[in-house]
């Protein structure tokens, strides 16, 4: 299955075995449904990929790691499945030489509900390439989403994936839920400067990082931290610009292992690779020697205490990174 990577939670290990359960769709249920993440529980291994212009974490299982969470019901399970496709060129039964770009990929779940085998979901995919990468360098390719709904009986269940055969498979679940909890921003207790960026007639205040003057943010978990980040546009800066954003937690027991790897990069600290654009609608209130660049979001998950995040931007040199961050309202009164 090659090499597996570890992901781990700032704090805490992050045991991830992300379950599902795949039951019939009804026509009665209806698709207009609002979704909250479900956290898997168990030790798992994970991935980012890049969609569009949010960086999303998946968490991978195969034949002997399962994916599993518990779900109390009755309530209804969303798995947004993406199979990893070599990129490597295979060949046909024929011998025909086939691009792993263009051909159709199959594979197949199976899902356990208290460790009793409920369902096999078959499935065909093809490469969601250019669309959606991931963020280490890999050679493989995430492939385009493909669904799979379980209904939750009443009661406290444990649900498991697996993949069946060779197939390696990312995976995010989601929960119905009646609305999305409300987020509030919450403010940074170090940082080089502060910006006021204006959007359509609003005011947004964002917190200044670079090589030199990293933001430091203090948050009690368990919760989930949205970043916002707009690379700031110089006038040297052309066209689409890469830019790496190292986070690390000084909270003591943290040990957060990623992928990705460079020069400059501290140990225990995990590095988001981003793209953007400079924006077209949004400005910088009090400076005209720079241009916020288009809005690249993540989230990260904190796990119980207080917590010392520190982001530092670690390309390109003597840039200058706008960052805002957001928790749900209701983690607010979180005690350490």
């Amino acid at each position: 299955m090659g090499k597996t990577r570890r992901i781990k939670r700032f704090g805490a290990v992050c045991c991830v075995t992300i379950a599902s359960v795949a039951v019939a769709l009804t026509a009665a249920v209806s698709q207009a449904a609002d979704w909250r993440s479900l956290s898997p529980a168990g030790e798992v291994s994970g991935v980012r990929i890049m969609v569009g212009t949010h960086a999303l974490s998946y968490y991978r299982f195969d034949s002997g790691d399962a994916l599993t969470f518990v779900v109390e019901g009755p309530t209804r399970v969303k798995v947004l499945t993406r199979l990893s496709i070599s990129t490597g060129l295979r060949h046909a039964d024929d011998g025909t030489p086939v691009d792993p770009l263009t051909a159709t990929h199959t594979y197949s779940v199976e899902v356990y509900r208290d460790g009793a085998l409920i369902d096999t979901e078959e499935l065909s995919t093809e490469s969601a390439a250019p669309e959606a990468y991931y963020i280490a360098l890999t050679p493989f390719t995430p492939g385009e989403i493909r669904r799979i709904y379980i209904d939750v009986p009443t009661g406290t269940h444990s649900y498991s994936l697996k993949a069946v055969g060779r197939a390696r498979v990312d995976a995010r679940v989601f929960e119905s839920a009646v609305r999305a909890p409300r987020r509030v921003s919450i403010a940074p207790r170090e940082y080089g400067a502060v910006e006021t960026l204006l959007h359509r007639e609003k005011e947004l205040t964002y917190y200044i990082a670079s090589g030199s003057s990293p933001v430091v943010l203090d948050v009690v978990g368990p919760t989930t931290v949205k970043v916002n980040t707009r690379l700031l546009f110089s006038a040297s800066m052309f066209g689409e610009q890469t830019y790496m954003l190292g986070i690390s937690d000084r909270s003591g027991d943290s040990d957060i292992v990623d992928e990705s790897r460079d020069s400059g990069v501290q140990s225990g600290e995990i590095v988001y690779r981003l793209e953007s654009q400079a924006s077209q609608t949004v400005l910088c209130r009090d400076r005209g020697d720079v241009l916020p660049g288009a809005l690249r979001s993540f989230e990260l998950p904190v796990t119980r205490g207080l917590h010392t995040i520190i982001l530092r931007l670690l390309g390109p040199e003597d840039g200058e990174l706008a960052l805002k961050f957001y928790i749900p309202q209701g983690d607010i009164a979180n005690e350490p």
